[in-house]
């Protein structure tokens, strides 16, 4: 992606689009996680009228790219600051990708009662294909069929082609996004939500395998630079704990062929306890111990790159968040997602950087939704992408030799 590529414009809190950034006044920065909640920040001059916008609860920015919308969302914080140097001041404004959404609701028992306190069923139990089954929950509990109290305004289904295997899952009072980032590991699966026209829509998409045609390498002219970790698994035996009591319960262990290989390069047998105790349903806890492989079952490639943008191999064009791409680490082909993107336009310039690495856990903690993670689970070496600081900042500059 190029600066020319892209176009920022601000809407209000009805999705109204209100105005176009100009490129010259362009200073943004972008940061989207693969299944996850996106942030971004915008700085303004308080004098530009799309700033009066954007202060107003509820509005909002849309960025699009050269293929499509890359994300949109609500702002959170408008800050003001002013210099003696500009006394007319700036405003940075901050705020997270519309898939926030999904932060902020819960699937309830009974998706039918809007009231949490008067819930009369146990689970909202759903099953089909995995693809079919998210947006089901979805729609239940925040779209169009919700009741009125729990809509979510201006938020409508995108198609499902009833992608991923046949699955079954129960609810009760879980954040949705985590519902559906887990069926989306057992279904290969992307999600977001973003604006298209008036509407917030429900998107999933499939992720593409494009080893065979994504290599990046220094060497070939394919990265500008990047920053490596290999770590051990997360998990390599999943021990699914049922329904019952003591030697009565239920207990089902999952394991992969990938998590014994794993098992056995770093000579480490990693246990894991799942309580399932919301099901006696055996495919259900088989279910639970695949998303503990899927998730962290193997050994991990966590890579930070800057791709190229001269390369016939471009990032947004040719590959985006969630492919399987090849990476070639110290002379060595390796496999790896890209789950991660930072994207900074402003006077010095315009950079793209991306991570490569397990699948984000859907965070709702935080508007920010950021991935921490501690050493076991892999990624203690490498520093993120994201803003979280002005030493991250720094090394992600000095990769990219330009800021």
């Amino acid at each position: 992606m190029r600066l020319e590529e892209i176009t920022v414009e601000v809407r209000d809190k009805s999705l109204t689009r209100r105005g176009l950034v100009r490129p010259e006044e362009l200073d943004m920065e972008l940061n989207e996680t693969f299944n996850n909640v996106g942030e971004w920040k915008l700085t303004l001059a308080a004098e530009n009228p799309l700033a009066t916008i954007l202060r107003q609860p509820g509005s909002g920015i849309i960025v699009t790219g050269p293929n499509d919308v890359i994300m949109s969302g609500p702002m959170v914080t408008p800050e003001f600051a002013a210099t003696q140097e500009d006394p007319g001041g700036t405003i940075t404004f901050t705020g997270v990708s519309d898939t926030i959404a999904l932060a902020d609701a819960l699937a309830f028992p009974d998706p039918t009662n809007p009231n949490g306190a008067s819930q009369t069923k146990a689970h909202d139990v759903r099953q089909g294909s995995a693809e079919d089954v998210m947006h089901s929950f979805v729609m239940a509990n925040i779209g169009p069929t919700a009741p009125v109290e729990r809509r979510k305004a201006h938020l409508i289904d995108g198609a499902s082609q009833g992608r991923g295997p046949a699955v079954i899952k129960s609810a009760r009072f879980p954040v949705l996004g985590n519902l559906l980032a887990e069926l989306a590991l057992l279904g290969s699966l992307g999600f977001r939500v973003v604006q298209r026209g008036a509407n917030l829509v429900f998107e999933t998409y499939q992720i593409v395998d494009r080893t065979r045609l994504i290599r990046l390498d220094v060497a070939n002219g394919t990265l500008a630079g990047q920053r490596v970790a290999i770590s051990p698994p997360g998990v390599t035996r999943a021990i699914v704990a049922g329904q019952g009591e003591l030697v009565k319960r239920q207990f089902l262990q999952v394991q992969t062929a990938q998590s014994i290989a794993a098992e056995q390069d770093w000579g480490r047998r990693i246990e894991k306890f799942i309580d399932q105790r919301n099901t006696d349903k055996w495919g259900e806890l088989q279910q639970a111990g695949d998303e503990a492989m899927e998730e962290s079952g193997f050994t991990a490639v966590n890579v930070q790159v800057v791709p190229m943008d001269d390369s016939a191999m471009r990032f947004g064009h040719d590959w985006y968040l969630g492919d399987k791409v090849s990476v070639v680490v110290e002379g060595q082909e390796l496999t790896s997602n890209a789950t991660g993107m930072v994207m900074k336009a402003g006077p010095d310039g315009f950079r793209v950087g991306v991570v490569l690495g397990d699948p984000s856990g859907f965070n709702a903690d935080a508007a920010m939704a950021k991935r921490v993670t501690s050493t076991e689970a892999r990624v203690s070496q490498l520093e993120r992408l994201s803003d979280v600081g002005a030493a991250a900042e720094n090394q992600l500059m000095s990769i990219m030799g330009v800021w």
